[in-house]
C-alpha cells in the first residue's frame, strides 16, 4: 500500500530527471539565426507516393509555386502500382516517376528511389529532400532548405505545420487533428530547436527533411529498414556516427492529420512501435559511448523512457492500492477511501504531466493554430486524455517485439486541388 507521500516523492524524482528536457520547451521564443546560402545547390526533391492518387495534387501544385530556381531542383516520385494515376499527375509538372512493385515499407521506397537516382544521375545533386505525398510546401520551402545548407549540416529538418487548419476553411480540422497535430510542435519548436542550437541530434522525421548526397552515396541508397519507422533508426545512427543534424524553422511545410481517431491510431501505433524497437536495436552501442557530448546526446535520445518509467510507477502505485483496498474489503469488510484516493491521485498525476505539456504546446504553437479561445481551452483539457492513449500503444510495443503493419492511412478529401 502506498501513501500520498510516495506519489509526491516519485513525482519529484522524475521531475528532476526530466528537467533538462523540459528546458527545451521554450527555446523557440528566441529568434533563430537566419542563414543565407551564396550557392544555389542542385537538389533532388523525392516523393514516396504509394497509392496516393489525387491526394498528391496539392503537393505538386505547391512545388510548381516554389520561389527557388526551378532549374536547380528536380522532382522524383516513387509509386508501387505500375498503373497508378500519379504517373500522369507527376509527368504534368515535369517530375520523373519510378515504380517499385516490391516495396514493403517506406525504407524500401527510399532505397529504390535513391539508388536509382544516384546511379542514373551520378554526381548531379548536392542533396535530397524527402517530402510525403500528403504534404503541402510553403512557396519558400526549397529556397529555405538551400539556405539552411549554409550551416554545414548533413541532415536538416524543416518546420512541420498542421495542414488541416488552412484548407477548406478548416472543414477537416476537428478535436482529433488538433490534438494529434501538437506532436509536431513538441517535436520541432519544443525539442529540435534547442537541440539544433546546441549541437545535439535532432529528431529526423523523413518528411520535410534534407539529406546530403554524401550520406546517400555512402549508403548506396537507404539502409534503415529494420523497422517501419526508418526515421527513428536514422536518427539513432546519426547520433552514433556523429553526423551533424539541424532544425531550420524557416523551411516550412504543412502536414495532413487524419480527422478519424482510428486512422490516427494506425499512424501512432506504427510510429511508436518503430521508435521503441529502434531503441532496442541501437541502445547498446549508444550507451557504450562515454564522452560527455555523447552521454548528453543519449539523454535527449532516450528521455522518453523517463516518461515511460514515471507512468509505470504511477500505475503501479494505483494498482497496488486498488488491490490493497479490495483485500481490506474481503478480509475486514472495510472500504478504505484513503487508500483508493491515492490510486486516483496517482492516475491524476499522469494526466497532470500531460496537461502541463499541452499547456506549453498551446503557448508555443499559438500562432500556428487557427483556433478560437474556447477551442484552445477544449484542446487543453482533452489532449491529455488523447496522449494517455500512448500508454497502451507503448506498452504493447515494449512487450510485443513484432513490427506494426504498413497500413495505408486514409487521406483527407479537400476541394482545394
Amino acid at each position: 500500500m502506498f501513501t500520498i507521500n510516495a506519489v509526491i516523492l516519485i513525482s519529484i524524482i522524475f521531475a528532476i530527471a526530466y528537467l533538462p528536457r523540459a528546458r527545451c520547451w521554450f527555446a523557440s521564443f528566441r529568434p533563430q539565426e537566419r542563414l543565407h546560402s551564396s550557392v544555389q545547390h542542385k537538389l533532388a526533391l523525392f516523393i514516396p507516393a504509394r497509392n496516393e492518387g489525387k491526394a498528391i495534387l496539392p503537393l505538386l501544385k505547391s512545388i510548381s509555386e516554389q520561389t527557388y530556381d526551378r532549374s536547380k531542383f528536380d522532382v522524383f516520385v516513387v509509386v508501387k502500382d505500375p498503373h497508378d494515376e500519379v504517373f500522369g499527375y507527376a509527368h504534368a509538372v515535369g517530375a520523373e516517376v519510378y515504380c517499385d512493385t516490391t516495396q514493403t515499407c517506406k525504407g524500401d521506397c527510399l532505397d529504390f528511389g535513391f539508388n536509382k537516382i544516384i546511379h542514373t544521375y551520378p554526381g548531379k545533386y548536392d542533396a535530397f529532400i524527402i517530402v510525403d505525398a500528403d504534404c503541402v510546401l510553403k512557396p519558400t520551402f526549397v529556397e529555405e532548405m538551400n539556405n539552411a545548407m549554409a550551416g554545414g549540416a548533413d541532415v536538416i529538418n524543416g518546420k512541420k505545420l498542421v495542414r488541416n487548419y488552412f484548407e477548406d476553411n478548416g472543414r477537416n480540422s476537428n478535436i482529433i487533428t488538433q490534438c494529434n497535430g501538437l506532436i509536431w510542435t513538441f517535436m520541432d519548436d519544443m525539442g529540435n530547436r534547442w537541440k539544433s542550437d546546441h549541437g545535439y541530434t535532432t529528431m529526423t522525421v523523413t518528411t520535410g527533411i534534407l539529406i546530403s548526397t554524401r550520406l546517400v552515396e555512402k549508403w548506396d541508397g537507404w539502409i534503415y529498414k529494420s523497422t517501419l519507422t526508418e526515421d527513428m533508426e536514422f536518427q539513432r545512427d546519426c547520433s552514433l556516427q556523429g553526423w551533424k543534424t539541424a532544425y531550420y524553422s524557416f523551411a516550412q511545410l504543412y502536414m495532413e492529420e487524419a480527422p478519424q481517431l482510428c486512422e490516427t491510431d494506425k499512424r501512432r501505433t506504427r510510429w511508436m512501435t518503430g521508435l521503441t524497437h529502434s531503441d532496442f536495436i541501437y541502445a547498446h552501442r549508444m550507451l557504450a559511448r562515454k564522452d560527455v557530448h555523447s552521454m548528453i546526446d543519449n539523454y535527449y535520445m532516450f528521455c522518453l523512457w523517463i516518461v515511460y518509467a514515471y507512468i509505470a510507477s504511477m500505475f503501479t502505485v494505483a494498482l497496488a492500492n486498488v488491490i490493497s483496498c479490495v483485500y481490506e474489503i474481503v478480509r475486514y469488510g472495510m472500504f478504505n477511501w484513503d487508500v483508493l484516493n491515492v490510486s486516483v491521485i496517482a492516475i491524476g498525476a499522469v494526466y497532470g504531466i500531460f496537461f502541463l505539456l499541452t499547456a506549453a504546446s498551446l503557448v508555443v504553437a499559438y500562432k500556428d493554430m487557427k483556433l478560437s479561445f474556447f477551442r484552445r481551452l477544449l484542446v487543453l483539457f482533452v489532449h491529455p486524455f488523447f496522449y494517455m492513449q500512448y500508454i497502451t500503444i507503448v506498452s504493447y510495443a515494449i512487450i510485443d517485439r513484432r513490427e506494426a503493419s504498413w497500413d495505408e492511412i486514409a487521406r483527407v478529401e479537400t476541394t482545394e486541388k
